[in-house]
């Protein structure tokens, strides 16, 4: 072979060396930039994802102290939201409402935080933002249960009792406001109170507990109902109330309850805890 093919062969096996070493940069920056662009973006306080089209679940805390909380039941509740924040999915956003007797959804809703999962989840799947993922792991962990816990002591704290409890009216609020034309799945409302309806439309102090068939076909059950399309799972924890414990223990009681969200307002399923205390 002469010294010309002899570099002909070099300059072609170059070139070939060249365009490997190009193609295989070019295949790394694509998947460099492909896992990029599937990173999800997240707000940097809520941890929840920025995109609207991200359809991870919602479990939703409705936190009625129209009267105030012995020692015993708000400790339950702190348990159960501990408990709760513990099992939560990645990505899952968890909400805190109190009742408002001016349905006051602004005012109402003291805190929102979601799930971001585990240091790898944050590291691996999350856009970059300015917060170290450990700081974000102890925020989630730490932070959001004496945000909560500061909220509860707060309100008991101010011992203001409401003259009303719209307890349906604040639920089907609540449920328009988050999960109308929403399509997460493991969605969930969780509702502390004692269901002890009371406003000028039904009171179940005044009037005793109505039948929700008799119920169903009135006016103000067309003005409260909502409908959760088989997709809000509902747990009641029901503080019981001294002078109202024979009420709200009987199973008419309940099955009102289980009824109105259920049937009423298509419920996924339904659950009910009485709160120690």
């Amino acid at each position: 072979m002469s010294f010309r093919d002899r570099k002909r062969s070099g300059d072609l096996i170059g070139y070939i060396i060249m365009g490997l070493v190009t193609l295989i940069c070019i295949s790394i920056a694509y998947f460099f930039f492909s896992n990029e662009s599937k990173k999800i973006k997240i707000d940097p306080i809520t941890f929840c994802p920025k995109d609207k089209k991200e359809r991870f679940g919602k479990t939703v805390a409705l936190l009625d102290l129209t009267d105030p909380l012995n020692k015993a039941q708000k400790e339950f509740f702190l348990k159960e939201i501990e408990a709760l924040k513990n099992i939560i999915p990645k990505h899952h956003s968890l909400t805190i409402y109190t009742l408002d007797e001016e349905l006051d959804l602004n005012k109402s809703r003291k805190i929102t935080m979601c799930n971001p999962g585990t240091l790898e989840d944050i590291e691996s799947t999350y856009d970059k933002i300015s917060i170290n993922p450990k700081e974000i792991k102890i925020k989630w962990e730490e932070g959001f249960s004496e945000q909560i816990s500061d909220t509860v002591n707060n309100i008991i704290f101010q011992n203001v009792s409401q003259n009303s409890s719209p307890v349906m009216e604040m639920f089907q609020l609540i449920a328009l406001n988050e999960f109308k034309g929403f399509n997460g799945t493991n969605n969930e409302i969780i509702i502390l109170s004692d269901m002890i309806q009371n406003t000028d439309g039904i009171s179940m102090y005044q009037n005793n507990l109505p039948s929700f068939s008799t119920f169903k076909k009135s006016e103000y059950f067309s003005k409260v109902k909502t409908n959760l399309s088989k997709n809000v799972f509902i747990k009641l924890l029901i503080i019981k109330r001294d002078g109202s414990r024979k009420m709200q223990e009987s199973k008419y009681f309940t099955n009102f309850w289980a009824q109105f969200f259920v049937n009423g307002n298509k419920a996924e399923d339904f659950k009910i805890t009485f709160v120690d205390g």
